[in-house]
């Protein structure tokens, strides 16, 4: 797909980006501070304040884009992707948007319809509306018979003539969502969402007290004005949504590179909090690719009949999934031959029957043949000798975690609606086996350590299931659940009941909605698949991820694909994950401590009757050193972890990160405070104070030190080292940029510099207050 098509899916997002983010709450007062600043005389501090305003607005939509441009690159390599039929019988595959209305689209099992549509032709054509309505159960359609956008192939395949285009089906709707760049906010975006929207509140008290402290102390109009811009440019961090949205495109990435997609911006930090994983046996445990290992057909009747007739059944049948595609390899390559046999009428084999049949016409005699499992056959099998056969194979095998399949036929000469009108004859049992994953054991075992509870979700016999799971190490295999004893419990049983078991087996695709929404209350869950039946768990999980190889439907809903079909690659991610987390939890701790610095400085201050001693480019200069420059190094931890991190703890990110940033600010606050009253007078009257505003960038840097051994739990040496080149750094540019006149007019920077007495006097109160810091955070927040 080439660079046109990517950058033809991003241009409509433009407009929306551009928009967000020059009409923030903080850029409409600054631009409002400019135009008054004009009006008011200082023509000169406002056109420099309106070329930082417009440079650093034009810098954070470029960094906005180029985020999103990364997710979309990411998303191309798995977009939904339709086979046309051309006017020339030709066949082209295209992406769903270029669906034009009159189009001839071809379908087969697993693929989403694209747009709604009438079919033009059917072949035992079966589909699900699950995604639409939520309803499982799969439904049959012929010519003629209209079709929904978003509804699945379930069996089958077919041709749909488009009567609408994608953009404006309920699919759009349906997966779009999930891969918008900023639809479904993680706990860290919404948190930082609510920071930002309480300190608006408080900002427009403070702008109330500034606009009336002023009009009682008769300041200048032009002083109020420039207290209010510095006061919003401090007050509200709007760099702290498009900083924690550029950690986790950095994270998309950099994951993208290791195999594994992501389609949902956060799905970095939605990773570190998986407490529920749920897994399908089939492709995640075991390999997908199953093989008959053994064959078993009735005694007393001919193998070699009996295998021609389940060949012929297999043909008929015309399903692609695993294991009927299996039995047909194995029938092919033992030469097996159908004679001559017609096919009369089918009903397909499908997930959510766990069964299908065939009518066959041999010369004159016609019979009904039935496919499927044995758990489903058993109940109503009317030979008892043929049942206990069964019965017999069936325990020797399942025991062993293989899975079998059967064939039947009946006295019935009709396809029945319901299989229990059936009186079956057992005639051949099927018998496959697919090995364990390599590194699924030690994926597993990296799992349980982090205390998240695994779950395996399958529609194997429950023996299968729990010979596999004891073999990778599954924690409480032994409690065992199926879909029929499930078939019995009310809405209030799933959420009682579900959490007690660990192998849930027999299962239909609706149980598994229900579970992964009763595990949902439990805590975040995490549904891993492949199958069509997956598709509608995945969705309603808080986190989907699926194989490569998955049915279309299913990649298509999932947050995150597996580019090597392997589970084994999640624990690598999750590790990366956990790195990701504390770097925005350090990233998001530094901007929240300077917005509170703000604050309670100026509480402080204003109770001694001070103005507000920084002017908007102050502020500007400031965060260049406290947010920006750490931030180089964040995300450099992020990208080359050199330790291990611990998860995070299951509290939320706010109650994670706030306790440590309300004492430091605190306590820097009041630091800042005394190095004012420290001030000459010409810097206590100036309206911008060069002490105050060195304090906040060194302040800065120490609770950056702070905030890194508390967060990250322990600090490498080789993190030691780049803290302290960091700060070595700081300093030159710092003092550079002080000697630089240019900028010195530029941002404000109030001249002459105090004496060496005051520096030194100064740099005393930052050790104190920095040490003060230190003990208060070793004493609550370190771990020893």
């Amino acid at each position: 797909m080439n660079k046109f098509k990517m950058y033809k899916r991003v241009l409509p997002s433009l407009g929306p980006i551009i928009f967000h983010h020059i009409f923030q709450l903080v850029n409409i007062i600054i631009f409002s501070v400019v135009i008054l600043l004009f009006v008011f005389g200082n023509g000169q501090s406002g056109l420099f304040l309106a070329i930082v305003f417009i440079l650093n607005t034009l810098i954070v939509i470029i960094q906005d884009i180029q985020a999103r441009i990364v997710l979309e690159k990411l998303q191309m390599l798995t977009t939904l992707k339709i086979t046309r039929i051309n006017e020339d019988k030709t066949e082209s595959l295209i992406l769903a948007e270029e669906i034009k209305k009159g189009d001839s689209l071809k379908l087969k099992l697993g693929d989403q319809v694209p747009c709604d549509g009438i079919f033009i032709s059917a072949d035992n054509l079966e589909i699900s509306e699950a995604l639409i309505t939520g309803e499982s159960d799969s439904f049959p359609k012929t010519i003629d018979s209209k079709v929904m956008a978003g509804s699945i192939i379930t069996s089958g395949y077919g041709v749909m003539q488009a009567s609408d285009l994608f953009i404006k089906s309920r699919l759009h709707v349906i997966t779009g969502g999930v891969k918008k760049y900023a639809a479904n906010p993680s706990s860290i975006q919404k948190a930082n969402d609510k920071v930002i929207k309480y300190l608006g509140y408080i900002f427009f008290a403070v702008l109330l007290f500034v606009i009336l402290r002023g009009v009682f102390i008769h300041e200048s109009r032009l002083e109020i004005v420039m207290n209010i811009g510095a006061l919003a440019s401090a007050l509200i961090p709007q760099g702290l949504v498009v900083v924690t949205t550029l950690l986790f495109a950095i994270g998309a990435l950099n994951y993208s590179k290791r195999n594994i997609l992501f389609q949902e911006i956060n799905a970095t930090e939605k990773l570190g909090w998986i407490k529920n994983l749920c897994i399908d046996k089939t492709g995640t445990l075991t390999d997908n690719i199953l093989a008959v290992e053994s064959v078993y057909t009735r005694p007393n009747l001919r193998e070699e009949d009996i295998l021609s007739l389940s060949y012929s059944c297999i043909l008929g049948l015309g399903d692609s999934s695993q294991s009927i595609l299996a039995v047909k390899r194995y029938l092919e390559n033992k030469k097996i031959e159908s004679h001559e046999i017609k096919t009369i009428k089918i009903l397909p084999f499908s997930s959510w029957r766990r069964y299908g049949a065939v009518k066959l016409q041999e010369k004159d005699k016609e019979q009904v043949i039935f496919v499927g499992t044995p758990d489903i056959f058993l109940p109503i099998v009317s030979n008892p000798e043929e049942k206990k056969w069964l019965e017999e194979i069936t325990d020797k095998n399942v025991i062993e975690g293989k899975r079998i399949l059967c064939i039947a036929n009946s006295n019935i000469t009709e396809l029945p609606k319901d299989i229990r009108d059936a009186q079956l004859s057992m005639m051949a049992v099927f018998v496959f086996h697919n090995t364990i994953r390599e590194g699924v054991i030690d994926a597993i075992k990296f799992f349980q350590d982090r205390g998240v509870h695994i779950r395996v979700l399958s529609g194997d016999n429950a023996q299968t299931v729990k010979a596999v799971a004891l073999k990778v190490g599954i924690n409480n295999s032994e409690s065992i659940v199926t879909g029929e004893e499930m078939d019995k419990w009310s809405h209030s049983d799933f959420e009682t009941l579900a959490h007690k078991y660990s192998i849930f087996a027999q299962i239909l695709p609706e149980h598994k909605v229900k579970l992964v929404e009763a595990f949902k209350k439990d805590g975040f869950t995490a549904m891993v698949g492949d199958g069509v039946n997956d598709a509608l768990a995945i969705k309603n999980a808080d986190l989907g991820i699926s194989m490569l190889d998955a049915v279309p439907v299913t990649r298509q809903v999932a947050g995150i694909i597996l580019m090597k079909n392997s589970f084994t690659d999640l624990p690598r991610a999750v590790g990366l994950a956990d790195h990701f987390i504390r770097s925005i939890e350090i990233t998001s701790g530094i901007y929240i401590n300077q917005c509170l610095i703000t604050l309670f400085f100026f509480v402080i201050i204003s109770v001694f009757g001070y103005s507000f001693p920084l002017t908007p480019l102050n502020i500007t200069f400031i965060n260049y050193f406290t947010v920006g420059f750490s931030g180089i190094l964040i995300s450099y931890w992020a990208l080359r972890p050199s330790r291990k991190i611990l998860p995070a703890s299951g509290k939320p990110f706010l109650k994670r990160i706030m306790p440590l940033i309300f004492y430091c600010s605190i306590i820097e606050a009041i630091g800042v405070s005394i190095i004012l009253f420290l001030s000459p007078q010409y810097l206590k009257i100036a309206s911008s104070n060069t002490l105050v505003g060195l304090s906040f960038i060194i302040f800065g840097y120490l609770f950056l030190i702070i905030a890194s051994k508390v967060y990250c739990g322990i600090l490498t040496s080789q993190e030691k080292i780049q803290l302290f080149l960091l700060g070595i750094f700081e300093l030159v540019v710092l003092y550079t940029a002080l000697k630089i006149n240019f900028i010195i007019y530029f941002f404000n920077i109030t001249k002459p510099y105090p004496s060496l007495n005051i520096i030194g006097k100064t740099f005393i109160i930052f050790i104190v207050f920095g040490f003060i810091q230190y003990l208060i955070a070793r004493k609550l927040f370190i771990k020893k």
